[in-house]
Formats: structure tokens, sequence, C-alpha cells
């Protein structure tokens, strides 16, 4: 198949899970898709690198994080003396994703670690297998393994102690459970 053909099915099939993950580390809905977009540029551009054409998933969502981690360095480095009133809002992608999904589960998993944020995210929300997702975050399956089993149970001592959120709700766990797959 050729480059152009490839990327083309690339970004049919997968954008939209792209710009959830890149979406997880940016929390601006433009941006990720902005970065997913110079991701897809950057994996065009170096196709000859991937080793398993038939999943190139994995290889497509280290892409995505190395252009988030970059893209919030180089903010970290820029950031402004102060916050615009714009930006102090909520935003309406926010408020879909958070109908869109629990809204419980959502909030604790964003505010996890990233260390075990982007794990639990990969494992529960894209359906990547533990290889993939020590793949694409180069690290162990083993590191892998215990990434998922801290941010679970830091996931259910959040929901279950009855803690409130920014918005004054309360945490349940009557509601939600999360059970390894």
């Amino acid at each position: 198949m050729e480059r152009q053909e490839l990327l083309s099915q690339w970004i049919r099939q997968y954008y939209d899970r792209l710009v959830y993950v890149a979406y997880t580390y940016v929390r601006d809905r433009s941006r990720a898709e902005d970065l997913v977009q110079e991701s897809f540029v950057n994996a065009y551009l170096s196709m000859q690198q991937l080793k398993d054409t038939e999943r190139p998933l994995p290889w497509l969502i280290r892409i995505v994080i190395n252009q988030c981690l970059n893209a919030l360095r180089k903010y970290r480095r820029e950031q402004l003396t102060a916050v615009l009133p714009e930006e102090s809002g909520v935003s309406t992608e926010d408020i879909y994703l958070q109908q869109s999904r629990n809204t419980e589960v959502y909030e604790a998993i964003m505010n996890l670690k990233e260390k075990f944020r982007t794990p639990v995210l990969l494992f529960y929300f894209e359906d990547l297998s533990i290889r993939e997702i020590a793949f694409a975050l180069h690290i162990s399956e083993g590191a892998v393994k215990t990434r998922l089993s801290r941010g679970r149970a830091q996931l259910k001592k959040k929901l279950s102690r009855g803690d409130r959120d920014d918005f004054g709700d309360a945490y349940s766990s009557g509601e939600t459970e999360l059970y390894p797959r």
C-alpha cells in the first residue's frame, strides 16, 4: 500500500482515538486536534520506523504522547503571568466529555498522576493490551501492570470514600466500580 493511502487509512481509523489521548494531556480539544495532526505528519515522515504494520496504533499513540509532552514543555516555558478570563471558564468540550462519560470515574481518572492515568486510559478506554501499552510508553510490561494496579487502587479509594469533587458532587462507590479485565 502506498504511504499516502496508508496515512489516509490511519487518519480515518484512529483520528478520534488519538485526539482523545491528546486531550488527556492538554485538556483542550482544538489544541489536541492540532497536536494529532502534527503527529500524523511526523508519522508520515517516519513511516519506515514502524515495525508492526498490522497494529500501528501503539506506535501512533507514542508519537502523539511525545508531541503532547513537547507541547507542554514549550507551554510551561511560555506560560502567561495572568490567566485570561475566557481561559478560566469551563469549555463546551469539557462539558460534552463530562456528559458523555461517567462523570465520577472520568474526573477521578483525570485527577490521577500522569504515570497512572495514561495506562488506565489506554487499557480501559482504548482497549490496548499490556504489551501495546508498554511499547507506547517505553516501559516494561511489569511496570504497566504495576501502574494499572496502583491506578485502580487510587480510583477505588477516591470513588469509595465519599469525597467531594470541584463541583460539590459526592463520589459514591455504589454507582460506579472499576473491574480489571
